[in-house]
């Protein structure tokens, strides 16, 4: 497999792995809520796009009168290097990149800005 491939296979199966998690977890912890004689529809969504190695998790819908849109995870490859855009959950999503064997040279923190990258141990661009 080269890397480019393998990439995309671990970064899918650790979205998935946490995506599934998450859903199962608030599948047993809540029931719907009515709010104004209108069921809450707010629910997660994962986005795969491997022909642009996009790779999303979201959670979306409405509470009650209040829109929720919320990225929980953002991650894309770009130039041979896993970009991490937005991480908003408490997740040890790089700690299993490395254990997956990538490198930190191929890691980026993009939610860090470009000038505090370099004092990371991760890739800078």
């Amino acid at each position: 497999m080269d890397k480019l491939s393998y990439y995309r296979h671990t970064v899918q199966e650790i979205i998935k792995k946490y995506y599934d998690l998450s859903n199962s977890q608030l599948a047993t912890a809540t029931e719907t809520k009515i709010s104004d004689g209108v069921p809450d529809t707010v629910g997660d969504r994962m986005i795969i796009d491997e022909q642009r190695d996009q790779y999303l998790w979201l959670r979306c819908g409405w509470d009650g009168k209040k829109r929720v849109q919320h990225i929980i995870l953002y991650l894309q490859i770009q130039n041979g290097k896993i970009w991490i855009e937005e991480d908003s959950t408490d997740l040890a999503i790089v700690d299993e990149m490395l254990v997956a064997g990538i490198p930190q040279t191929d890691i980026i923190l993009g939610f860090h800005h470009p000038s505090k990258r370099g004092l990371t141990e991760f890739a800078i661009a």
